[in-house]
């Protein structure tokens, strides 16, 4: 998706994301991804893009907007471990979790480069499904136990009262038993009479609901329940991303391995062709990804809010035992309510907030919680009948986020010698803030006079100044969560000059990325095998920070830089092609300019000397499978105390680190569990402060 539009000048350029919000409707909803291919099966490549990436880009943005929705996600295979894994595996995993969902993310490819466009896949035949199989067979209806091929005929094995019974395929009709309730579908578990009235049981959010027989609608279908909803979520997510721009090429049945043996609810999607130019510029854009991702959340939020709602009109309204928060994000300084729903009076009720896996609060009543450390906290609710022998019947936890308040950083301008008459971009550069996002407010003076101003939930600016001289702009942050008028404010002065200066000095329309205090310039894309000054830039930006080990910087881009980029990208979740363009000179800019301030770049703080700096900084507990910096800062630790041993840290908590962390635990008599909470992150502390 472009966020930059060239319109006339003067004027602002500003994109805006509108959102839905469909509160708590994924909550509890336990989602399978697979990302499609990995490892040594790279899917269609076309140039050097490889299908695999992009799959695990997008899956990984689709599932962290899938937890903060309260969904649980499972990956048939980690996006950030890229490993082969065989589609019987696949499925193999997803049965043997029953999910509510599965989705298996593709990308399209063509021997004709025209070939464009989205298209989503189901399959209505599901061999594996039998809970709900019946065979027709002499005016009567037999559940089915298995299928066969016996001397090359197929056969069905079903139940006729006691007896299992063989019989010719041909001889049948099969059928799938399903109930509708006020427009939803449900599995069938059984039939019953009870006091002169006819029951139906059927499974509702993985629970044995009684009905009423005259209540429903017993349906026998050639295609399960499941199949005929994985058609109406494929139909839903392919109308909504063809709404991004690609052709739309409809949801189709397909015999699919992955969505023919499933035995959930089940859709593939083939989100564009990487062989088609127009669609692989969207693919391999990391904002575009991100759009792909939020319609395909909107795509389950739609069709999720419609099964609810239908589920509150034949259910009603559950009263359901539940630890409300009145919010699960808050900034520094603002407090959080906790009341108790649905729970008897007679139970004894007991609150923790834990914070670092340490009891920060606690209350036997509901209470007002004010926190005064920023990270993730913990609010856990212990049930117990008066009468019970048990430590505690029921266990209800909740976690919230805690943020500081942002603050700008850096203000950016490119070109750094901008002229009029030409585009100028402003870039806001913030530190804090919580993942909500925060407002822009800018104003753009020359002189005294006002020439432009807005607000944006974006941190560019981009505008054409009309006549040369001293401007200036102010920027004023302000986190959605905040009530005040503003968090932060800073201004800025910069120089344009005539536009017929462009001719004596700097070609400004040629430095595509410029960050101001002579950072990182190229005029072109680069990729291994090119030569030229412009690579030897390239090194010297990598060098500094801290990707690149040589000690003279040469004007050959080979497999050493080629390395580098995809270190630098994958760092900075960029598409990890090792290819320089625009994206990837921009993010390293940003972070040449943080060396410029003197602050923490990607790779880490690398000053040995400051004592406070080398201590281990985190704000929740970590454990394998989770990413970020707090997990690089984690194995800086451990490879100081000599516990890890590898080369170049990373955001991926994984089985070497979890197994260097249990050996430190172990060597320092803590529970070996492999965790990092607070016992574990002050003996780490304790042993930096004494050795080093």
């Amino acid at each position: 998706m472009k966020i930059l539009k060239k319109i006339v000048a003067g004027l602002i350029f500003l994109s805006f994301n509108i959102n839905t919000v469909f509160a708590g409707v994924l909550s509890g909803k336990r989602i399978v991804i697979d990302p499609g291919h990995g490892g040594s099966d790279p899917g269609a490549v076309s140039g050097q893009v490889r299908e695999k990436d992009i799959n695990n880009s997008v899956a990984r943005k689709l599932a962290d907007l899938l937890k903060a929705e309260g969904a649980e996600v499972i990956f048939t295979r980690e996006p950030e471990k890229d490993i082969y894994i065989t589609l019987a595996d696949r499925v193999n995993i997803s049965n043997s979790i029953n999910p509510d969902l599965f989705i298996s993310i593709h990308n399209n490819a063509s021997i004709s480069s025209a070939a464009n466009g989205v298209e989503t896949y189901y399959s209505l035949v599901r061999p594996n499904i039998l809970s709900s199989k019946y065979a027709e067979y002499a005016g009567d209806r037999y559940p089915v136990l298995r299928e066969s091929r016996e001397n090359n005929i197929n056969y069905v094995y079903m139940l006729m009262g006691d007896e299992e019974i063989k019989v010719e395929k041909t001889k049948v009709k099969i059928v799938y038993k399903y109930v509708e309730y006020e427009g939803n579908k449900y599995e069938c578990l059984r039939e019953s009479r009870e006091n002169d009235i006819d029951y139906v049981y059927i499974l509702v959010n993985g629970k044995e609901v009684k009905v009423e027989k005259n209540k429903v609608k017993i349906v026998y279908s050639p295609n399960p329940w499941q199949a005929l909803e994985s058609k109406s979520i494929a139909e839903i997510i392919v109308n909504n991303l063809a709404s991004l721009g690609f052709k739309y090429r409809g949801a189709k049945d397909s015999n699919l391995y992955v969505t023919r043996n499933t035995t959930s609810p089940s859709v593939l999607l083939e989100l564009g062709f990487i062989t088609n130019p127009d669609d692989r510029q969207k693919l391999i854009d990391p904002i575009y990804q991100e759009s792909i991702a939020q319609k395909i959340l909107q795509s389950l939020l739609s069709y999720y809010e419609v099964y609810e709602n239908n589920k509150i009109k034949a259910f009603g309204m559950p009263e359901k035992t539940d630890l409300v928060l009145s919010k699960d994000k808050i900034l520094l300084g603002d407090s959080i309510d906790f009341t108790f729903k649905g729970i008897e009076d007679t139970l004894l009720k007991k609150v923790e907030i834990k914070y670092l896996d340490e009891v920060v609060a606690s209350s036997e009543a509901q209470f007002t919680f004010t926190p005064n450390k920023d990270g993730e906290f913990e609010a856990i609710l212990y049930l117990k009948s008066p009468d019970s022998v048990n430590e505690y019947d029921e266990v209800i936890s909740k976690k919230f986020n805690v943020y500081k308040y942002p603050t700008i950083k850096n203000i950016i301008l490119s070109p750094d010698n901008p002229t009029s008459k030409n585009n100028i971009t402003i870039s806001i550069e913030k530190e804090n803030g919580s993942l909500v996002g925060c407002d822009y407010t800018f104003e753009i003076y020359k002189g005294e006079r006002i020439i432009l101003s807005g607000t944006s939930d974006k941190n560019v600016i981009n505008f054409i100044p009309n006549e040369d001289g001293e401007y200036k702009v102010i920027i004023k942050l302000k986190d959605k969560l905040s009530k005040n008028e503003y968090d932060d404010i800073k201004e800025a002065s910069f120089i344009v000059r005539p536009e017929e200066a462009a001719s004596r000095g700097t070609n400004t329309q040629n430095q595509t990325t410029q960050v101001i205090n002579g950072m990182f310039k190229i005029n072109r894309v680069l990729k291994r095998g090119m030569i030229g000054e412009d690579v030897r830039e390239l090194q010297r930006a990598l060098i500094k920070l801290g990707y690149l080990k040589i000690s003279t910087p040469t004007i050959t881009f080979g497999p050493s830089t080629e390395t580098a980029v995809k270190a630098f990208q994958r760092a900075n979740r960029l598409n990890a092609d090792g290819i320089v363009g625009k994206t990837t000179a921009d993010i390293i800019n940003l972070n040449l300019a943080r060396l410029v301030n003197n602050t923490q770049v990607s790779r880490g703080s690398t000053n040995q000397n400051a004592t406070n700096n080398q201590l281990l900084k985190i704000t929740r507990v970590l454990k394998k499978g989770m990413t970020g910096e707090d997990v690089r800062e984690l194995q800086r630790a451990l490879i100081r105390l000599g516990y890890l041993k590898i080369s170049t840290p990373t955001t991926t908590f994984g089985p070497t680190t979890e197994a260097a962390v249990k050996a430190f635990q172990r060597a320092n008599r803590l529970n070996a569990d492999g965790i990092v909470g607070k016992t574990t992150v002050d003996k780490i502390n304790s042993l930096l402060k004494n050795r080093f």
